[in-house]
């Protein structure tokens, strides 16, 4: 697995910091998922590898 793009980690770092901070129950839960996907979001190289064509 590849290290996810600069943009990500500073976008991740953010909404974790925010995460932390929050007392509203609803913003934690959205926090949570806006975290989680991009976690789960593949990194650029990996984005690249899939839009190439596979020789056939």
């Amino acid at each position: 697995m590849t290290t996810p793009s600069p943009k990500i980690l500073e976008d991740l770092e953010r909404f974790r910091r925010l995460y932390a901070e929050t007392t509203d129950p609803l913003a934690a839960r959205l926090l949570q998922e806006i975290i989680a996907e991009l976690e789960a979001s593949p990194s650029p190289a990996q984005q690249d590898a899939a839009k190439k064509p596979e020789d056939g």
